[in-house]
């Protein structure tokens, strides 16, 4: 699982299980970011510990979530169910080292807990995936579309504070066509297949290329069909040759496709392109960085 440090050591036999692990992830996010909180107040950093407090308090309501859902389930208090394993990392790096970060401000914060989240979703869709039994699998297929949904509003914080900062040249959005966005997903699909190690290499690269040229058609065929054209910034000049900038601005154009869809057939084919896309970004993003879990 190249999202991931390294693949779950065992697939997920029941909804106690996976109602363990979602909350022994959640707990572990409301904990890291509530010591990170902490280190970055010590420091006199009160604007970035404020950032890492709202983050923790979002996981609190992912906790809660998750204990409701295995009580309407009629199932034991998650806190209670042993865990079949160790839960996967999906932290960019521990509290200590993100609180001494001398680089870190509240956009740089905030694109980081939007990576856990994208690692959180590529994890559940990968339990999904694995599950020999229909319950899981479903339960799984939601936990990944909640974690979905955690990804498109952690984005909306971070475009908010990236505004905020000024980090860089913040161009205006435009409305760009879903046949430019087609466009896109065949330059990925060309770019890879003549250079399969860019995306972990053999079957893997070979997935990647089907999908983004399924995700063509279908982004064609919605231009036919006159469907919604998302605002987005321009993509930035010669950004082109980088397949990890191309991806991750897809994923932000499908998510905000998704925000705009009035029918339930364009949210649903929306949604489905960002799943595809974030699991991709997950993916050349772990590669580039020399992480492969295959």
């Amino acid at each position: 699982m190249s999202s991931l440090k390294a693949e779950p050591a065992g697939p997920v036999r029941s909804l106690e299980e996976l109602f363990a692990i979602a909350h022994a992830m959640e707990c572990d996010a409301v904990a890291r970011y509530t010591e990170t909180a902490a280190q970055l107040r010590q420091q006199g950093g009160e604007q970035l510990a404020g950032v890492f407090e709202h983050l923790a308090d979002v996981e609190r309501g992912h906790v809660r979530q998750v204990d409701l859902w295995a009580e309407r389930s009629e199932r034991p208090e998650p806190s209670r169910t042993p865990l079949p394993w160790t839960i996967p990392d999906t932290f960019d790096a521990p509290p200590g080292e993100t609180a001494k970060s001398k680089l870190l401000t509240p956009y740089r914060a905030l694109a980081s807990a939007v990576r856990h989240e994208e690692r959180s979703f590529a994890f559940w869709t990968y339990v999904a995936a694995h599950a020999d039994r229909t319950d899981v699998k479903e339960a799984a297929e939601q936990m990944a579309l909640e974690e979905l949904e955690h990804v498109s509003l952690l984005r909306r914080e971070r475009r908010k504070a990236f505004h905020v900062e000024g980090e860089a040249a913040n161009p205006a959005s435009v409305p760009i066509a879903l046949k430019a966005l087609a466009a896109f997903e065949r330059h990925l699909a060309e770019a890879i297949d003549q250079r399969p190690e860019t995306a972990a290499g053999g079957e893997f690269a070979a997935t990647i290329v089907t999908e983004a040229k399924r995700a063509a058609a279908m982004l064609e065929g919605m231009e036919a069909a006159h469907g919604p054209a998302p605002a987005m910034p321009p993509l930035p000049l010669g950004a082109e040759a980088d397949l990890v900038a191309v991806s991750e601005y897809l994923v932000d154009a499908y998510l905000r496709l998704a925000e705009i869809s009035t029918e339930a057939e364009t949210l649903s084919a929306a949604q489905k392109l960002a799943a595809v896309a974030i699991y991709r970004l997950a993916t050349l993003r772990a590669v580039a960085s020399g992480i492969d879990g295959h």
